[in-house]
């Protein structure tokens, strides 16, 4: 009876801990292009993501939950640095979670998500915001 239920948390463990992955759809304000940004999880730990804007340039970073405390050390700290304002509407969005895309042009994405179960990722559905270090913001839904 012992080893079952050490078998069924196990197994319980394993389940969550599997990776999974899927589409995230975007659509960008300015004229309404559609992007998709990939996502490749293991539940628990944090998302890699990749995306492709329609003129080419290509994204990858992580997502990561959001840590309010450390996220307004970070937001307090760069007040007066060049990067500051460009991201504003990602810094208005009350999510649980955020990332950071790295361009193969120099360009930065920031996003927040909101997750509708953290626990279990991106999968569970959510919605979200994206702005691209030019200005562009892009709504997001998954």
């Amino acid at each position: 009876m012992k080893n079952l239920k050490v078998l069924v948390i196990l197994s319980s463990l394993f389940t969550m801990t599997m990776g999974c992955s899927g589409q995230i759809a975007g659509v960008i304000r300015r004229d309404a292009k559609r992007i998709e940004i990939t996502y490749t999880s293991s539940r628990l730990t944090a998302a890699e993501l990749t995306a492709v804007l329609p003129d080419g340039e290509q994204f990858r970073g992580k997502a990561e939950s959001l840590d309010r405390t450390q996220d307004a050390l970070e937001t307090a700290s760069t007040a007066s640095s060049l990067q500051s304002g460009r991201f504003e509407a990602v810094q208005g969005f009350p999510g649980n979670s955020k990332a950071t895309l790295s361009g193969n042009r120099g360009q930065v994405i920031k996003c927040r998500f909101k997750i509708t179960d953290v626990i279990m990722g991106f999968s569970s559905g959510g919605t979200g915001i994206c702005q691209i270090s030019d200005g562009r913001v892009i709504d997001v839904f998954f």
